[in-house]
């Protein structure tokens, strides 16, 4: 992958008159409700996916139903335009998030769910997350904890799973895993530890250097697997959730990674309940 400045300083332009042509109507209409304004929301990030060059193939159908839980691996921040690109969400971010350059606005106002990781607050905020699904809002959820190298899946946490065990959640609340992968360029050659990490975003990396790097290069195909859903009921806690959901997620990446030619999601899902 050859990085092109031109390129870069193209997107870039691009990426910011996009971004100012459909923010100020998306905030006119904030005022008449979710379902009005959201359509805005997935349509910036179909455009954003687009000038970057990431080709998204989507196996699957995400869950239809009025309340749901989904949890998925973490890459990159550019999980967000391409999840988001695929279904109507809403992400369940670290607070820090809010306070990133541009980002951060974004995702205020896009209604991202920002959570701290202290006990004092752990109460509250379930019961804001909760509401959240109560409202229909599609939560996603990330429970990795931290984004990977891209190859693999890092164990979940089960905390974030306890709002849908409860009473009141557990009998009517889905719960839908979700892998997304950076598998191939856009010629169809598979990407190596090397140039998955020009997609990949984790450790100590910077943002905006590795953002810049992304503009500048030509593109990735990368494949979102919506595996089929369980009722949080079926299981008999958190952590026993947590791990069915885990177990999903690495069958399909797995499979994306290890089979480049397969497009068919019946084949991953085969794999996928192999390993599982």
């Amino acid at each position: 992958m050859r990085p092109s400045v031109f390129r870069g300083i193209v997107r870039t332009i691009l990426f910011f008159t996009w971004t100012i042509l459909l923010v100020p109507p998306y905030l006119l209409l904030f005022i008449l409700g979710r379902w009005i304004r959201r359509p805005f929301v997935s349509l910036w990030h179909r455009g954003v996916c687009a000038l970057i060059g990431m080709k998204v193939n989507c196996h699957g159908t995400p869950y239809e139903g009025p309340r749901v839980l989904l949890a998925g691996n973490h890459v990159s921040y550019l999980d967000i335009p391409i999840l988001a690109s695929c279904y109507d969400l809403t992400f369940v971010a670290k607070a820090d998030v809010a306070s990133w350059p541009v980002f951060g606005f974004l995702a205020k106002i896009a209604q991202t769910a920002f959570i701290e990781r202290k006990p004092s607050k752990a109460r509250q905020q379930k019961i804001e997350l909760k509401q959240r699904i109560l409202n229909g809002e599609h939560l996603m959820i990330f429970p990795e904890g931290t984004s990977s190298k891209g190859d693999c899946v890092l164990p979940f946490k089960s905390a974030l799973f306890e709002m849908v065990m409860e009473d009141d959640m557990r009998e009517h609340c889905a719960v839908q895993p979700v892998t997304i992968a950076f598998s191939k360029t856009l010629t169809g050659h598979a990407l190596d530890e090397t140039t998955r990490d020009n997609f990949a975003w984790y450790g100590d990396m910077t943002l905006l250097p590795h953002l810049w790097n992304v503009f500048c290069l030509k593109g990735v195909q990368v494949d979102v697997i919506f595996h089929n859903t369980a009722l949080a009921a079926d299981f008999a806690d958190r952590k026993t959730l947590a791990s069915w959901a885990e177990t999903r997620v690495r069958g399909g990446m797995d499979a994306l990674l290890n089979q480049h030619e397969t497009s068919d999601i019946a084949a991953i899902e085969e794999v996928q309940f192999k390993i599982s």
